[in-house]
């Protein structure tokens, strides 16, 4: 309908993420001075801008209102994510947090499932497809009433402080607002920027892949476009009902990052099932599903133990921003990979998706290593000893603060932290540029 190709489809999707290599560092960094009781009400209404101007960009089929519209979605949805798993971490970091993230996984998969699941069958039954984004705005004033209720929710747990319903403690964490060193960003321990770096390859090309899935089942195994949404859909199916599972074992044995080698040995099962077999296409699926459940609550839940607790919302900021850059990128050199494969089909991408696996397989466990070594296997260790490590984390970060201190403003930049930190800008570079170019040029 927007008479464009394989290329600038690929610039309409990563429009939602680019924008967002950015923002998320901001908000986190709001997050950590300011709190996020009124911030989620603001970010919802970015929200519901950018879902109106994407049904009204695809009433008219324009191209350019379309990655406008996406853009403001993009940052808007971002943002919300990132405030959400920082909430989360600095409510639950030492006890429980797997769990809280479970269910919270569980909830936003079951939510992008019923979306993959009715798209198709909105645009066949009402035979214009701009009712899908339509459904999707009313959703978006659905969450934004949910907002508000949280909001009023908060309100009166401040009231009830008095009354016991919330510690001093707690009260001072809502209220805590602090001053901010941007150097403290390339202060971050090599661990983080090792699961940065994971996340901006793999748990990247778990956004780049559901992307492309539908159009994948359709033209790989010749379904219908309604039934390819249904066979696509089963990627979410293992993260909705595993997923809380998953968190309590997790936060009763530990075992996060062999969680996470097993998830990147599914990615790679799923990706030769459905670029090499053809067995049912949700096999394949189903095995994508499982990396899903397995990587994303290892992930999340891994990087709120490692961060400094003063800076877990410029952490989940920088996440966020790691996984839209790795998104940005592959979206479109998927769509350039295609574009100049014959008959635009999805070989060459196949073994794209394949290496990402592999070459994050060996990444893992390099995290595996590092954790084990130079943080007493934190991240592998059961319930009992990490309460421990983790209490004896909390203490220290207590005491510096005391005195006026947190951990990363006493410890030096090394030469890795420069390095990290250089990298992670010109992959940023990079991702702009290719999507300012090929938005202007497609695929020529």
């Amino acid at each position: 309908n927007l008479h464009i190709d394989n290329t600038k489809y690929g610039v309409i999707s990563s429009s939602v993420s680019i924008i967002n290599t950015i923002s998320p560092i901001f908000g986190g960094i709001f997050i950590d001075i300011f709190g996020s009781i009124w911030g989620t009400l603001v970010v919802n209404l970015v929200v519901i801008v950018g879902s109106l101007l994407t049904a009204i960009a695809a009433k008219y089929d324009s191209f350019g209102l379309m990655v406008a519209a996406r853009v403001i979605f993009g940052i808007g949805s971002s943002l919300i994510i990132a405030i959400q798993q920082s909430l989360i971490t600095k409510w639950f970091r030492s006890k429980n947090l797997a769990v809280a993230v479970g269910v919270q996984l569980s909830i936003s998969r079951l939510c992008m499932f019923l979306g993959t699941l009715v798209a198709n069958p909105i645009a066949s039954r009402t035979g214009d497809w701009v009712w899908s984004f339509w459904l999707s705005l009313i959703i978006c004033g659905f969450s934004l009433i949910m907002n508000m209720i949280y909001i009023l929710v908060v309100h009166r747990l401040l009231k009830g402080a008095q009354n016991g319903i919330l510690s001093k403690n707690d009260l001072k964490k809502l209220k805590q607002k602090k001053k901010f060193d941007w150097r403290t960003v390339i202060k971050f321990p090599l661990i983080v920027w090792q699961v940065l770096l994971i996340e901006f390859l793999f748990a990247a090309s778990w956004a780049s892949f559901q992307t492309i899935s539908t159009n994948l089942v359709q033209v790989r195994f010749g379904s219908s476009a309604v039934l390819a949404g249904y066979k696509a859909s089963a990627a979410q199916v293992v993260p909705i009902v595993a997923s809380p599972i998953l968190g309590i074992l997790i936060e009763m044995y530990g075992c996060r990052v062999d969680t996470l080698l097993l998830s990147s040995i599914f990615f790679i099962l799923s990706m030769a099932l459905l670029g090499w077999t053809y067995v049912n296409a949700v096999v394949g699926m189903v095995f994508y599903s499982v990396c899903l459940a397995l990587g994303l609550i290892s992930m999340v839940t891994s990087l709120g133990m490692v961060l400094p607790s003063e800076y877990i919302g410029t952490g989940f900021g920088m996440y966020k921003s790691a996984n839209n850059l790795g998104a940005s990128i592959l979206d479109i050199v998927i769509g350039i990979i295609q574009d100049n494969t014959a008959n635009q089909s999805y070989s060459n991408v196949m073994i794209l998706f394949l290496t990402i696996g592999c070459v994050s397989f060996v990444l893992i466990v390099g995290l595996w290593v590092m954790q084990y070594v130079a943080y007493d296997n934190l991240l592998e260790t059961g319930r009992k000893k990490r309460m421990v490590l983790m209490k004896e984390r909390t203490e220290a970060e207590m005491a510096l603060k005391k005195k006026g201190a947190d951990a990363p403003e006493n410890t030096k930049i090394k030469s890795f932290n420069w390095i990290s930190f250089v990298i992670f800008i010109c992959i940023m570079i990079i991702a702009w540029v290719l999507f300012f170019v090929y938005s202007a040029t497609g695929s020529s």
